[in-house]
């Protein structure tokens, strides 16, 4: 009896965060559709600011992570693979499975929990109640820009990443084994299947709005004392990651 409790325990508990996204997802895209004039500016450049740290201070980590995978798979592949089949499989691995999950890891990393951190703050010194006090939409001014954001930047890191990951991976595996099979780049670059790019565009779209809207979840979730923050962050990481790999899982199965 204990175990069948701990399981509806443990069931109640994803249905209650489940539908707590999904709430705050209908918030934001509500709050969206009622942008005014004057609120979408502001929106805007708050959303350019979450582009730009969000995104930009990526590029180094995520060049480094691309090209290396790259390498990995283009140069294992050419070893044990006939040359014609190199283009399909950058396009299954690289482009469509392994570049998305490396951008979700890296902007889980650095900015869920850093939108976690912002929010559970802003809760903390009362800054969300004053903007109410204020009547500023919280869902407009807090919520919208930091959806936006990370769904914009999720996609551009992922443009970015791609194409790292096809041409270092494709100069790289020269540096790493001169004995390998050579083929223009075009090659490569023509190899990638469409559908594989816009399976990826969707994985990490989805993404940002998990990413997103976990991060403003708990962070939402700090009541009294700052120690509450590091346990909340924590949280968001792992509940992002588990729910991008089950979502990653289930894209590419239903659209394989």
């Amino acid at each position: 009896m204990e175990a069948f409790r701990s399981l509806g325990a443990l069931a109640l508990g994803v249905s209650r965060y489940l539908a707590e996204l999904v709430e705050l997802l209908g918030r934001s895209l509500y709050a969206l559709a009622r942008l005014t004039s004057q609120a979408r500016r502001v929106v805007t450049r708050v959303t350019t600011l979450q582009v730009f740290y969000t995104g930009f201070q990526s590029v180094v980590p995520l060049t480094l992570a691309s090209v290396a995978i790259g390498v990995l798979v283009l140069s294992i592949s050419l070893r044990y693979l006939p040359v014609d089949y190199v283009q399909g499989i950058a396009s299954i691995v690289i482009v469509r499975e392994v570049v998305p999950l490396v951008t979700m890891f890296l902007l889980i990393g650095r900015s869920g929990t850093a939108i976690t951190i912002e929010v559970g703050t802003m809760k903390l010194n009362d800054e969300l109640d004053a903007l109410q006090i204020m009547g500023i939409p919280v869902d407009q001014y807090v919520m919208v820009p930091r959806l936006l954001g990370m769904v914009i930047a999720f996609v551009l890191l992922l443009i970015y990443g791609i194409l790292f990951g096809l041409l270092g991976g494709y100069y790289g595996t020269a540096l790493v084994d001169w004995n390998l099979p050579a083929y223009p780049v075009t090659d490569l670059l023509e190899g990638i299947e469409p559908k594989d790019f816009f399976v990826a565009v969707l994985k990490v779209a989805l993404f940002g709005v998990i990413v997103a809207l976990t991060a403003i979840q708990h962070g939402l979730q700090v009541q009294r004392s700052r120690r509450e923050i590091p346990i909340v962050t924590s949280r968001a990481v792992v509940r992002s990651l588990l729910l991008c790999f089950i979502v990653n899982t289930a894209v590419s199965i239903s659209l394989n």
